[in-house]
């Protein structure tokens, strides 16, 4: 389902392409992929209805992409730059191990900028979601780059922050982090992905989710 690679400018490329459709008829076949993916999975999506769904024949549909797979891989791999490689974390890379006048203001634009690249892309995170839980190969893909890109710099951010005297002596930057991305995405999925039509204050929900993990909980 997945290329043998997944790599950062194998994502960048095909986002660059779902985002600015040669024709008119490829991007009617994306928005019809991307929301039939996104309810079925890779498995239960024909191409015939996809083709249906977007106006076309499915002779045309190949056309445009040579395959099942490769129509999947250009809907799937812009969520999978958005949510596993975030557009700042690549362009700049230092998103997550970047500097900030404090933690509170780090964890802040952090799940800021998360929040905003799920959102931009609802539909294909759903399908990445999904794929993420049936497709092994693409999960241990997509841990490795999540490794190296998300992971590594964020054990630098909590190490720079403890240093500071703004964490705990004694606590693991790792336990940290691993609260810092429950946190993050806890709210994230359940914002954009769970209740997107509720009534989000997506301000005061980021500052009380910054607030929770610097003070805890207790009374």
């Amino acid at each position: 389902m997945v290329a043998s690679t997944v790599s950062a400018a194998a994502l960048k490329g095909e986002a660059a392409r779902y985002n600015k459709p040669a024709t008119q008829k490829e991007a009617d076949i994306l928005e019809a992929a991307t929301l039939i993916f996104s309810e079925k999975g890779y498995e239960g999506a024909r191409t015939a209805e996809i083709a249906e769904a977007a106006g076309v024949t499915e002779r045309t549909l190949f056309k445009y992409f040579r395959s099942k797979e490769a129509l999947f891989r250009r809907v799937m791999y812009p969520a999978l730059l958005a949510a596993a490689m975030p557009r700042a974390l690549i362009d700049a890379g230092q998103l997550f191990g970047s500097d900030a006048k404090s933690f509170a203001a780090w964890h802040r634009n952090i799940l800021a900028v998360r929040l905003d690249a799920a959102l931009d892309s609802g539909p294909q995170f759903r399908v990445l979601i999904g794929a993420l839980m049936t497709d092994e190969a693409l999960r241990g893909k997509t841990i490795r780059l999540w490794r190296n890109n998300v992971w590594k710099p964020l054990l630098s951010s909590m190490r720079r922050f403890r240093r500071r005297g703004e964490l705990r002596d004694g606590l693991r930057a790792e336990t940290v982090a691993r609260a810092v991305i429950s946190l993050n995405l806890g709210y994230i999925v359940a914002r954009a992905l769970l209740a997107p039509e509720g009534r989000w204050d997506d301000p005061m929900e980021i500052e009380e989710t910054v607030q929770l993990l610097l003070r805890g909980a207790g009374g």
